[in-house]
């Protein structure tokens, strides 16, 4: 149905999904010029410095990581916390990913669903996987149904590193990933940067002048200071996304008029 639609002879395409069927609109659409809105995948930081919140933060690390079941595109994938202030952080995460049961939507103690399908759960299995092997180690674990069903349990996992598929590709599960840095502003854009993707991010941060700096020099559609983004932002926000995140956006005046081409009338004589 996709491919049917992006090649017949409607002038504009918008669509919600991954990176890599983007790609393929973009190539299609390219042939008749048709114009394109795409919000694609995401690697969204979350940077939690040492005179954050904590409890606030760890809250917010877990509620935006399982969301869900982190099927979102927005959701927090990579956590950076100051190493001063890393042990405690990983114990508020770690009680509170306990609260996270799985299991079916009917039952009243469930708070996150399965995974779409069982190739995604495949993809977070690879993933923790491969980070644990890799040195990673998981802080906690909530309940999950073994029976039938595509469940996966929400999870906790630290000491994240560069070199894990964790890390690098775009995850879409119930994890909490950790990784420590130094505290300082430049290590936080850095890390923040460190990626294909560029959705959203959010800083933690009592200092709001900090926040507001680090918040600027991040590539990300939308950053959230001492909050997720998507929870916060008004209607006339818009949406958008930066280098694998997207092309072009929606919502706000600035996304509406996207969906719409200026046209301009001009007349030697005074119109009528």
């Amino acid at each position: 149905v996709g491919s049917m639609l992006t090649n017949s002879d409607i002038q504009m395409v918008a669509m919600t999904g991954s990176s890599a069927t983007g790609k393929k609109i973009m190539a299609t659409a390219a042939k008749d010029l048709k114009r394109l809105v795409l919000e694609l995948g995401g690697k969204d930081p979350m940077v939690v410095f040492a005179d954050a919140d904590l409890e606030k933060a760890a809250t917010d690390a877990v509620t935006y990581s399982f969301f869900n079941c982190g099927q979102v595109c927005c959701s927090v994938e990579r956590i950076y916390v100051d190493r001063a202030i890393k042990s405690e952080f990983e114990s508020k995460c770690a009680e509170k990913a306990k609260e996270w049961k799985a299991g079916a939507g009917s039952c009243e103690e469930s708070k996150i669903g399965p995974m779409v399908s069982s190739m995604q759960r495949e993809i977070v299995r690879k993933h923790v996987g491969d980070a644990t092997n890799k040195g990673a180690k998981v802080l906690a674990q909530a309940e999950c149904p073994q029976s039938k069903g595509n469940f996966f349990p929400a999870t906790v996992i630290t000491d994240v590193t560069s070199e894990m598929l964790i890390y690098k590709e775009e995850t879409f599960g119930p994890v909490v990933c950790i990784s420590e840095f130094d505290g300082s502003e430049k290590e936080a854009v850095r890390l923040s940067n460190d990626t294909e993707y560029g959705l959203s991010a959010s800083v933690y941060t009592q200092d709001i002048a900090k926040g507001t700096r680090v918040a600027k020099q991040v590539k990300a559609g939308q950053v959230g200071i001492n909050d997720w983004p998507l929870a916060i932002a008004p209607a006339k926000c818009p949406w958008s996304g930066m280098k694998g995140s997207g092309f072009g956006y929606h919502s706000g005046m600035d996304g509406w008029r996207q969906f719409s081409v200026p046209k301009s009338l001009v007349c030697a004589s005074k119109l009528t």
